[in-house]
């Protein structure tokens, strides 16, 4: 049985009007298209739709009840490519993003608000998390993407580049590293308490890495779950640490930044998302807003 949208429109006009004529200026067709519509359908029913007179048209009983079940498929159909349309066209929907603290720092707020500006009636829904939380956020579908630090079990997922943030010695103020400002080599940690983060963050690994790094970078006198409890730590002259420049991007006015050289160590950090899936309108715009924004900055 094959029914197609123009005979049940044309059924439901002819329904309304109870005139052919009229039926085909409402659908802007024309007479013969519309009758022609009609008498396909009623082929394909094998069932009689409507009863004609010389001046008048009447709905079969049959069709009677037919009419409410067609106008409601009909409506819901129509509000459901509406709904389509809205989403392909950025004119509603909704955002699901898991990101570094860092990133939601530093690069969120100006990117939120691009993006809001050209889409005010999208919906954004956040989530801060170490590297580990957001690679599992994106692989279960909890988010649409992700903003977080390479990892190798990248299985099911991908991961781009969208900034190499470079590492350097994070110390207090007064620490006797600070007194210069410039970089500095890793063995010049090792006569310090060392602050590290856990292994589970995109960190860390990376420190783990490092040539002929210092014995306190390994072997840290404290081990922070986040960038937020480390800073506290160094912000209480407990220590000093290494961390991407982004992490320090905020204002820490009490906290010395100084560029770790011989080796330099560079972070990755990239968009997250999940293998052979697209992303929706939505969220392939706030992507590419958020590469917007980065570009300028950090690639080079």
């Amino acid at each position: 049985m094959k029914i197609t949208l123009a005979q049940l429109r044309a059924f439901i006009a002819v329904s309304r009007e109870r005139s052919f004529t009229r039926a085909a200026e409402m659908l802007a067709s024309s007479q013969p298209s519309v009758s022609a519509a009609i008498q396909q359908l009623e082929t394909t029913l094998d069932l009689k739709l409507f009863d004609r007179t010389t001046k008048e048209l009447y709905l079969t009983a049959e069709s009677k009840a037919f009419l409410p079940v067609i106008e409601r498929l009909i409506a819901d159909l129509d509000t459901a490519v509406s709904d389509l349309q809205a989403i392909a066209e950025r004119r509603r929907g909704s955002v699901a993003i898991a990101v570094l603290p860092s990133v939601a720092a530093n690069i969120l707020p100006k990117t939120i608000a691009s993006f809001s500006a050209a889409y005010p009636n999208i919906r954004i829904s956040l989530r801060d998390d170490n590297t580990a939380g957001v690679w599992e956020r994106v692989r279960n579908g909890e988010v649409d993407f992700g903003v977080a630090g390479c990892r190798q079990d990248a299985e099911g997922l991908q991961f781009e580049t969208l900034l190499r943030d470079p590492f350097g010695a994070v110390m207090r103020s007064d620490h006797p590293l600070a007194s210069d400002a410039g970089p500095m080599t890793w063995d010049q940690l090792g006569e310090f308490p060392f602050i590290a983060l856990g292994a589970d963050t995109g960190i860390r690994p990376l420190l783990d890495k490092v040539p002929a790094a210092p014995p306190n970078i390994a072997a840290p006198s404290i081990e922070g779950s986040n960038i937020a409890t480390v800073l506290a730590l160094l912000k209480a002259g407990l220590g000093v640490t290494a961390l991407p420049e982004l992490a320090m991007r905020s204002d820490q006015a009490d906290l010395v930044f100084r560029t770790l050289v011989d080796p330099p160590l560079y972070r990755e950090v990239g968009l997250v998302t999940r293998s052979g899936r697209s992303l929706s309108p939505a969220a392939a715009s706030l992507a590419e807003q958020m590469r917007e924004t980065i570009k300028p900055q950090w690639l080079k």
